[in-house]
């Protein structure tokens, strides 16, 4: 069977101007609901992880109280020890992986984290990537090596970092079909 060879998303060359359709009842709602939402509660990562996935989840209340503190942080670092550990600390939980924590994260701060998934990682690098649940530090070291070349993007390109994995996604929907 011949290997298809996939497009990468190249800034150089490729604009980042698609119209981005994921979810387009609740994406909106959701954006603002959870943007830097100090009073973050198991119901919004619930909403959050249906957003993303049909999945159920189950966060522990100290884990969702160090939530709460990341969305209200105005220091926050995607690199920090702290940042670090709770990426871990969220992929513990029932139903999260390295996706879902991403994801969770955006919604609460899009000024600090990109969603990790699929077809983003794909259209950035060029390559199938599936992720596992493990929280090991492998995982965690390429999201924030995903992290740092999504926000070079955003910098270079002048666009808020909540776009550019919008747009990744829909590049990759665009040029490289189905997963």
């Amino acid at each position: 069977m011949k290997k298809t060879k996939l497009r990468q998303y190249n800034d150089a060359t490729d604009k980042l101007n698609f119209d981005y359709k994921y979810n387009p009842a609740e994406t909106p709602a959701l954006k603002k609901a959870a943007k830097r939402n100090a009073s973050v509660d198991i119901d919004l990562l619930r909403r959050i992880a249906l957003w993303k996935l049909d999945r159920v989840l189950n966060v522990p209340g100290g884990t969702v109280q160090k939530l709460q503190a990341l969305a209200a942080d105005g220091d926050l670092r995607v690199d920090s020890a702290e940042t670090q550990s709770l990426i871990a600390e969220l992929m513990e939980c029932e139903g999260i992986g390295l996706p879902m924590a991403s994801t969770i994260l955006t919604f609460l701060r899009p000024d600090v984290f990109p969603i990790i998934d699929v077809r983003a990682y794909r259209a950035l690098y060029g390559k199938k990537r599936y992720f596992s649940q493990s929280k090991d530090q492998k995982n965690i070291e390429l999201y924030l090596a995903y992290a740092a070349d999504v926000r070079g993007i955003s910098q270079k390109l002048n666009r808020p970092l909540r776009d550019i994995d919008e747009q990744l996604y829909e590049f990759d929907k665009q040029h490289n079909g189905k997963i």
